[in-house]
């Protein structure tokens, strides 16, 4: 079985106008864009969940690298989209402008870990939550906390809303969707190990970074160094702090339709 192989991805899309990509952070899915959707129209969306997300498969045998999540996106996105993606998404969009050019009009990213380097990604990985800090700590605990949610998933969607209570429901139950494997894999090797920020200073593409000043788990001053970096290196990104967390696009989805230059609903 081949671990690269493209697999069928779930996709939500709505709307009609030029293509707009959406691509979620981990342990979320498409759904994690519905508050944006309410407030925005003159676009048409496609809402991939990411590979091992949602309500996508989850190969067993998947690295869950950025290799892996780029050649299960690639049958799903349409050429010279606009990209707006959150955390790990905004991870994999940056490196699909560098990849895959013809596939990336523009990028805007919402909440980027900008880490510099492994050990500022695992610090500030290890302060997102119990799973996370236990994985990145490669604590056997880990597993088996993740397994359980996995043997005892339909009872773990319904407790998530209450778990995981500033999300909405529909966004906190998709948080126990995945496998150990699939998060464990991502976490590591798409977020701690590997480096948005080379990719952002070489892609072609626009880019806007739209980042909230509060952001815990993708701290701002990252952002704001990464921003000086592509100065010097005359590379225009332009970069944006706004009042808010790391999630932007559920608490001010307004905020972030106007970044897009798009029509209100």
């Amino acid at each position: 079985m081949d671990p690269m192989r493209p697999h069928p991805l779930h996709v939500s899309t709505w709307g009609e106008g030029p293509d707009v990509v959406f691509l979620h952070g981990l342990g979320a899915s498409s759904r994690y864009w519905e508050n944006f959707a309410a407030v925005s129209n003159g676009y048409r969306a496609t809402a991939p969940d990411l590979l091992g997300f949602g309500r996508s498969p989850a190969p067993p045998d998947s690295a869950y690298d950025v290799d892996a999540h780029l050649a299960a996106l690639l049958p799903v996105l349409p050429d010279e989209a606009v990209v707006v993606a959150h955390s790990t998404g905004a991870i994999l969009a940056a490196a699909l402008a560098v990849r895959h050019p013809a596939r990336v009009r523009s990028l805007l990213l919402l909440g980027l870990p900008a880490y510099p380097d492994e050990h500022a990604a695992l610090v500030c990985v290890a302060g997102l939550g119990l799973l996370a800090k236990l994985t990145v700590e490669g604590r056997p605990s880990a597993r088996w906390l993740c397994e359980s949610m996995c043997r005892a998933r339909p009872i773990a969607i319904a407790l998530a809303p209450f778990v995981i209570r500033d999300l909405p429901p529909s966004i906190a139950s998709d948080a126990a969707r995945h496998t150990w494997v699939s998060y464990s894999r991502t976490l590591r090797r798409v977020v701690v190990e590997h480096r948005a920020v080379d990719d952002l200073l070489a892609a072609g593409a626009p880019v806007r970074l739209l980042h909230g000043e509060q952001d815990r788990g993708a701290p701002a001053k990252f952002v704001a160094e990464l921003g000086e970096r592509a100065q010097l290196a005359g590379r225009a990104i332009a970069v944006d702090f706004v009042e808010g967390d790391h999630h932007l696009a559920v608490r001010r989805p307004d905020v972030v339709a106007d970044a897009l230059n798009i029509r209100r609903a």
